[in-house]
């Protein structure tokens, strides 16, 4: 059966010496496996239409299983993405997370929607880093569990200008006055955890302009790669390239 559908490619594995097998999100909120045979060739025309990211129409074939890809109409080829390694590696973060967070025959238009407003804010120099924060906190409960950021867990205290850190010991955040119940917790900013909680109960149509200090988005990735971590036992290949990234820049 000839398939015609709009979606990005949220996943793409070589295969063999000059195939390639590509997920696309579809605009119904679907994933979807196919086959792009010859992809890694030159001539076939598919090697740049398979790239990571490339919003497009997807023609394919499929009866049972995994489709076979005939030709791609790019809408977005979303060069940008692949010009830059640490705006593709938070990028590929996102896309990795919203792919990790379904199941085969999930179906989430959400999730293509949280995709593409990725992707188009990305565009718009937007930093890449702060859309994988976005992403992973908007992806949590699908992954089984919750993080709030607004009240400490030991005394239900909801004063924000109090809480100092998250601890792992009670699973939340935690104030000052009892923050010495754990001498392991993650000691983290004020700032950083009141715009957690911002971001985190913010919809995605309501964030208009989006810009926030490096540091704080520094501290930011590093709790929810660690709660992620904790509570799914989930551990991102593509937070290994960001890492490696910065022990480069850092050496």
């Amino acid at each position: 059966m000839l398939m015609r559908q709009k979606g990005i490619i949220i996943k793409a594995i070589d295969y063999g010496e000059s195939d390639k097998v590509i997920t696309i999100l579809n605009e119904h909120g679907a994933k979807v496996p196919l086959m792009a045979r010859r992809a890694k060739k030159v001539k076939t025309g598919l090697q740049a239409q398979t790239q990571m990211f490339v919003d497009g129409l997807f023609i394919y074939n499929q009866w049972r299983g995994m489709g076979t890809l005939n030709s791609v109409d790019v809408i977005n080829q979303h060069y940008k993405l692949q010009m830059d390694l640490y705006v593709s590696s938070y990028a590929s973060l996102a896309a990795e997370t919203i792919d990790r967070s379904m199941d085969e025959g999930d179906i989430s238009p959400y999730n293509y929607q949280l995709l593409q407003f990725v992707l188009t804010k990305i565009e718009q120099d937007t930093s890449a880093q702060l859309l994988s924060i976005i992403v992973l906190l908007k992806c949590m409960n699908r992954f089984g569990f919750t993080a709030s950021f607004d009240h400490c867990i030991v005394t239900g205290n909801e004063d924000q200008s109090q809480l100092v850190g998250y601890s792992f010991k009670f699973d939340g955040t935690i104030s000052k006055n009892v923050a010495y119940q754990d001498p392991h917790a993650v000691m983290i900013s004020n700032k950083t955890l009141y715009l957690l909680d911002i971001l985190q109960k913010l919809p995605i149509d309501k964030m208009n302009s989006l810009n926030i200090a490096q540091d704080i988005l520094d501290e930011m990735s590093d709790l929810l790669i660690m709660l992620y971590r904790e509570y799914a036992g989930m551990f991102f290949k593509s937070q290994k390239l960001i890492n490696q990234l910065k022990r480069l820049e850092n050496q």
